[in-house]
Parts: C-alpha cells; sequence; structure tokens
C-alpha cells in the first residue's frame, strides 16, 4: 500500500476530492471538520502548550489547519510513504515536522494527543492490536488518542471507499473492533462517536451531529481513549 501511496501524492488531494464530490466536500472542508470535534471533545487543549501527533499524516492536509483550531499544538506528522513526506515537506517551510514511520524522532516525545485519520482501514487489521498499544504508550499521562475511520456501515461511505483509486485495497474497519483493542492497550473513558452524517446540500442539519453521535450510521466514527 505504500507504493500505491507513493504513486499518488504529487496529486493526493485532487483524487480524494473526486471521490468526495458526491458528498459535495472537499478535502479541506473535511480536516477543518475534524479539527472543529476535536476541539470541542477537548476543550483544554485550546490554551495551553502541547504536543500533537498526526499518525499517518500523508501530504500533511492536517498541519495545514491546525493552528487555527488549536493555537499552541508543537505538531509531529508521522507517515510510512515517503513520498507523502517529501510532498508535506515541500508544502510547509518547516520540514522537521514530517518524519518517516521507521525513523525513530517521532517516538522519542510523549504526547498530549494521538491523532489518526482514515490511516487503519490501509493497515492489515491483525497489526491493529500492536499499533494502538504502541501508540498508547507514546502518551503523557492523560493523553488522548483518537482514531478517525470510515463506518462500514454507511453505504455512501461504502461507495466513496470503493472509487477512490488508492482505496482499492482497503478493509474497512468496525467500531467494536477499535475499541476493544482501546480496552486491552488499556485506555479509560472510551467512546465511540459517529459523525458526518450529511452530504453538503443538508448541511444546515449539520448542527444535529452531536445529537446523533449514538447512532452507528454516519459516514465516519471516532474512537478515543485516555491514557491514566
Amino acid at each position: 500500500m505504500t507504493q500505491t501511496f507513493d504513486i499518488f501524492s504529487k496529486n493526493y488531494n485532487n483524487y480524494v476530492n473526486d471521490a468526495l464530490r458526491i458528498t459535495g466536500y472537499d478535502t479541506t472542508t473535511l480536516i477543518q471538520a475534524k479539527l472543529r470535534k476535536l476541539q470541542h471533545l477537548f476543550p483544554d487543549l485550546v490554551h495551553i502548550p502541547f504536543n500533537l501527533l498526526d499518525f499517518g499524516c500523508g501530504v500533511g492536509n492536517l498541519y495545514e489547519s491546525v493552528q487555527q483550531f488549536f493555537p499552541y499544538a508543537s505538531y509531529t506528522g508521522v507517515d510510512k510513504s515517503e513520498e507523502s513526506i517529501l510532498q508535506a515537506r515541500s508544502r510547509f517551510s518547516n520540514s522537521s515536522l514530517f518524519h518517516n514511520l521507521h525513523s525513530e524522532n517521532w517516538t522519542h516525545t510523549q504526547y498530549s494527543l494521538i491523532f489518526s485519520a482514515g490511516v487503519f482501514h490501509h493497515i492489515p487489521h491483525c497489526e491493529h492490536a500492536g499499533l494502538i498499544e504502541k501508540l498508547s504508550s507514546l502518551l503523557n499521562r492523560d493523553g488522548r488518542l483518537v482514531i478517525w475511520e470510515h463506518n462500514p456501515l454507511n453505504p455512501l461511505t461504502q461507495k466513496i471507499v470503493n472509487d477512490c483509486v488508492f482505496d482499492q485495497d482497503a478493509v474497512l474497519v468496525p467500531s467494536k473492533n477499535l475499541k476493544n483493542h482501546f480496552c486491552r492497550a488499556p485506555l479509560s473513558n472510551i467512546q465511540i462517536i459517529y459523525t458526518t452524517f450529511f452530504p453538503k446540500f443538508l448541511s444546515p442539519l449539520n448542527f444535529m451531529d452531536p445529537y446523533l453521535c449514538w447512532l452507528p450510521f454516519g459516514g465516519q466514527y471516532l474512537v478515543t481513549g485516555r491514557k491514566d
């Protein structure tokens, strides 16, 4: 899969936007929606300095908007795709922010927030437990791990994944699987939160999103947990 992302890294956002066209949204809008959700979940991080790890950072889309929502965050991005890391470094002047997965630089920091969006469905499911345990070990006390994934129960999500050129080998992850791994890590205060219920033409209804977080039919979901 790394080779696939290397091939598509130069035009990554264009490919994603093509797959998202059916929803009316684009990459930037959805990245900002993710950060807005994180800001809502963790308001205590908005006004303090903290270390943020973007696991599976790709070409650096999260970094582009993170300061808008977490002004004092110290960002680190890591990805297995070398070409994606090179693209991220070329987009932003501070190339020291982005690291290859095989580098040890990013493992020498303790993080208050580790965020991984749209990554685990590209990783063999048999590796999820060990990876979540590793990421949990990098959290400081009260640090949070958040994994944001596509919801396999949503038919529109399934279509988007099927139409995306670099998702051809993706295997969507049931939310309960990730929750079980969080429990074994072990992490506490574990939540499954469903989100992304409405396409753009129904965006006036987005105010309902927090009230529907229990309903397992959102386009995406996130699993959160805290290290005691």
